[in-house]
């Protein structure tokens, strides 16, 4: 059988307009009005492997127990390789963990964060 492997693309909106909804996730997800979509976002915080800077992004997640998974497009992934310690804002409680990139599938990493108690 002839097995043909097709990569998805993930088109990237405009950095304006990922700035712009971004913005307004986050600011929802910190304020008391965070019910309205913490049971599928959260704010992941994690510092640049290169800027030392510390970046916050609101993701989609699933919970399984104490591990979080998210699927991840963009490059920006890179800088949780090597168990990175990560700050999660989840459900309106500040949790911290450890990222675990998973191999590269379709285009997608999923990446697992262990919750620490």
């Amino acid at each position: 059988m002839n097995e043909t492997h097709t990569s998805v693309r993930h088109p990237r909106p405009p950095r304006p307009a990922r700035i712009l909804v971004n913005t307004i996730v986050t600011t929802i997800l910190r304020s008391p009005w965070h019910g309205m979509r913490s049971n599928r976002l959260l704010l992941l915080t994690f510092t640049g492997r290169r800027s030392g800077k510390e970046f916050t992004t609101p993701m989609r997640y699933v919970q399984e127990g104490d591990t979080l998974l998210l699927r991840v497009v963009y490059p920006w992934w890179k800088n949780l390789v090597g168990h990175a310690r990560v700050r999660i804002l989840l459900r309106g409680q500040m949790c911290t963990g450890t990222a675990e990139v998973l191999p590269e599938k379709d285009g997608e990493v999923v990446i697992k964060v262990h919750l620490k108690g």
